[in-house]
């Protein structure tokens, strides 16, 4: 005799599975939201956190760049004075020209901050930024302007230690640029003639073409730290 085994239990709808897979979808869904929302929340507080140290390195930057053009705007007027003085109706005694000399001898070399961009652009922090124009506004001053800025000075160095140092080498005496002692000694230009002079007046007019250069490059390096302080200080809020 054979048992027939009948299961009474009833059919779900097709409803009941319907509801069931939409719960999990929401739950999942939901979770994939939250998830979203949390890392834009962590990615927008590295963002800020990355706009406060950009913020700092240009502030920096723009108080760096601001004592730079004075030094150089001091050094023009002290160059005009030289000049001056090396060209005047009567010869200039050998201290005249050597008091005259010794405040442009000076180094104008670029001392910029560029960690945190360096690590932004390092390790793909940039895309944090969510506007443009500010990221396009820190390529432009990061990757092309400061490079310049960097570069100028360095050229214009070489130039003096090419030719410059050498002049003073032959005709100029060590003692004689002592600091301490430039303004209570009777200083001696060896071997000085019309025609030495006008020597050291032709390389200190280009040495003093090429600080200009740099001045108008330090200025427009200033104005743009300026400008990405004010952009940075909009788009996140901070003073």
């Amino acid at each position: 005799m054979e048992v027939h085994a009948h299961s009474h239990t009833a059919r779900k709808k097709w409803t009941h599975y319907f509801w069931e897979f939409l719960m999990l979808f929401l739950a999942v869904f939901c979770g994939f939201l939250a998830e979203n929302q949390r890392e834009h929340i962590v990615e927008h507080q590295r963002e800020k956190k990355f706009a406060r140290r950009l913020l700092s390195d240009l502030r920096e930057d723009s108080v760096f760049f601001q004592k730079r053009v004075f030094q150089l705007q001091e050094r023009k007027k002290a160059h005009e004075l030289f000049l001056k003085t090396l060209t005047a109706p009567v010869r200039a005694t050998d201290s005249e020209v050597l008091l005259n000399f010794f405040p442009l001898l000076r180094v104008y070399a670029a001392e910029i901050i560029t960690a945190t961009y360096s690590q932004m652009k390092t390790s793909g922090s940039l895309r944090y930024i969510q506007n443009d124009d500010l990221t396009t506004a820190l390529q432009k001053y990061y990757e092309v302007q400061l490079p310049k800025t960097s570069r100028e000075p360095e050229d214009v160095k070489k130039f003096f230690l090419d030719h410059i140092t050498p002049y003073m080498a032959k005709h100029f005496r060590f003692q004689d640029l002592n600091s301490d002692s430039v303004k209570k000694i009777n200083h001696v230009i060896l071997d000085r003639t019309a025609r030495s002079d006008q020597e050291l007046i032709n390389l200190m007019g280009m040495y003093d073409s090429a600080c200009g250069a740099i001045l108008e490059r330090y200025k427009e390096s200033l104005n743009q730290a300026i400008g990405l302080i004010e952009l940075i200080k909009e788009e996140y809020h901070l003073k």
